[in-house]
């Protein structure tokens, strides 16, 4: 039995979808990504926003892992999210725009030395 008519996916799970897929490739919560969806040319324009945990700066990298720059992991991410994109959601996607923004960084204890000067303790 064939049945004819069309289907209609809402642009809120359209948006939600590609935001899970944004926050897979690059790793982070889906909360820290939001997304905008536009037209480009018949295709699915994406403008994703992710915040991303700052790394320390002081701190060594990771072993064993890859180091890519910020704009090489942009690029990875946008043929990621433009892959499973279409894989998910059967639409052709175009123009993927990424704005990176800095996560706020958790709150850290107090030195312990600044804690025993308040206290009239010497370090």
């Amino acid at each position: 039995m064939i049945r004819r008519g069309h289907t209609r996916i809402a642009p809120a799970a359209l948006r939600h979808t590609l935001e899970a897929v944004a926050a897979g490739a690059y790793g982070v919560p889906r909360d820290d990504v939001s997304a905008a969806l536009r037209d480009d040319a018949g295709k699915l324009g994406v403008d994703l926003q992710m915040r991303l945990p700052v790394p320390p700066l002081l701190a060594a990298a990771p072993a064993g892992r890859e180091q890519h720059s910020t704009f090489e992991q942009a690029n990875i991410a946008r043929l990621r999210i433009a892959f499973a994109g279409r894989r998910i959601t059967g639409m052709d996607i175009g123009r993927i725009n990424i704005q990176l923004t800095a996560a706020p960084r958790a709150a850290k204890a107090a030195r312990t030395d600044r804690a025993r000067k308040q206290d009239g303790r010497q370090p």
